[in-house]
């Protein structure tokens, strides 16, 4: 594999570029008062813009050959695929069970 990047400048902009996403990051989540829906949303939606920098410049993903890209693509549609297919049961089923109280005899907790 040959680097095509010859001077750090790339580097250094996804660097600064990291920095200035991770303070976006804090502000919108202390800062900002949003729902917490939002809040993971565009929280959710930093985050994967910060994967894809540190894949594609620091794992230099962006400068592999053509044919590594289905060997990244397949996994990523498949956990899709995953997390979609129980989607319907999470949203809309009942999942969860009624919390019981337990009484104690022993005069415990």
């Amino acid at each position: 594999m040959s680097d095509p990047v010859k001077s750090t400048r790339v580097y250094w902009a996804v660097f600064f570029s990291l920095i200035v996403l991770t303070i976006l990051t804090v502000t919108q989540a202390r800062i900002l008062h949003l729902d917490h829906t939002t809040n993971r949303i565009i929280g959710l939606m930093i985050a994967v813009t910060k994967g894809t920098l540190v894949a594609l410049f620091f794992m230099h993903l962006k400068y592999e050959k053509k044919y590594f890209y289905p060997v990244v693509i397949f996994p990523l549609i498949l956990v899709l695929v995953i997390i979609f297919a129980n989607f319907p049961d999470v949203a809309f089923g009942e999942h969860t069970t009624p919390a019981v109280e337990l009484k104690s005899e022993h005069g415990g907790h």
